[in-house]
């Protein structure tokens, strides 16, 4: 993924890169969903119950991450309307909130 930050401060995004990369990650979990979805009841394999509860949470995550590039709102916070920092961006392409929004959804 590219993400810049200018001199001015401000970041860009490359957007086809995002998407990518956003697309790729969002198939990954379809994939593993797939395959756990035999065996994913909590009276079968609590294990894979929990994973694929997890898995299910990231696809929301990386879709509402695709419609936000789609309304062209990416890389902005959906709690403050702030841009997240490209750092959190490279490391969690799919955040929606800065970490000061998402450390007080944390908390609550």
């Amino acid at each position: 993924m590219t993400i810049n930050i200018s001199d001015d401060g401000q970041t860009t995004v490359k957007t086809d890169a995002v998407r990518l990369m956003l697309e790729k990650q969002l198939q990954e979990r379809v994939d593993i969903l797939v395959e756990l979805s035999p065996r994913a009841l909590p009276t079968v394999d609590p294990i894979a119950y929990q994973t694929a509860a997890s898995h299910r949470r990231l696809v929301e995550q990386i879709t509402a991450a695709l419609n936000r590039l789609d309304a062209g709102t990416y890389g902005r916070c959906t709690g403050c309307g702030r841009e997240i920092p490209a750092a959190r961006l490279e490391v969690l392409p799919h955040a929606a909130a800065c970490i000061e929004c998402q450390s007080h959804a944390d908390a609550a």
